[in-house]
């Protein structure tokens, strides 16, 4: 955990990875293009990554997503249209755009993710 990182971020922040993990597991067992969803998969990695307000690449995104980059591409654009993602200009390097969730974008993928966490897992499976 990075000092002074609230604890439920971080818990929130790897149970997104790890549901973006399981998603790809699947990939391993049966057509993953079945399972493609790379919208989804933008806004789990953003929210992973952009613990404390780090950006992250487009470069970076469009490999999370686990599509080819046009798509890739497309969905941000989307996500951006919709006002869940916030695109800049790199202050390094201006070819480069960093991409993070919008306060809108974060609060409703924390919200998902902590009903997630609230499901009584076991009461589920042993139906």
């Amino acid at each position: 955990m990075i000092d002074g990182q609230d604890p439920e971020v971080a818990r929130l922040a790897t149970l997104a990875t790890s549901i973006t993990a399981a998603r790809r597991k699947l990939g391993t067992h049966l057509e993953a293009s079945l399972f493609a969803n790379p919208g989804l998969d933008i806004m789990l990695f953003l929210f992973a990554e952009g613990i404390d307000g780090a950006t992250v690449t487009t470069n970076a995104c469009c490999a999370a997503a686990g599509v080819p980059r046009t798509t890739a591409l497309r969905w941000i654009k989307l996500l951006q249209d919709r006002g869940l993602v916030d695109g800049s200009d790199d202050i390094s390097d201006r070819r480069v755009t960093m991409l993070a969730l919008s306060p809108l974008g974060r609060s409703t993928i924390r919200t998902w993710l902590g009903e997630i966490a609230a499901l009584p897992l076991r009461e589920s499976l042993d139906r």
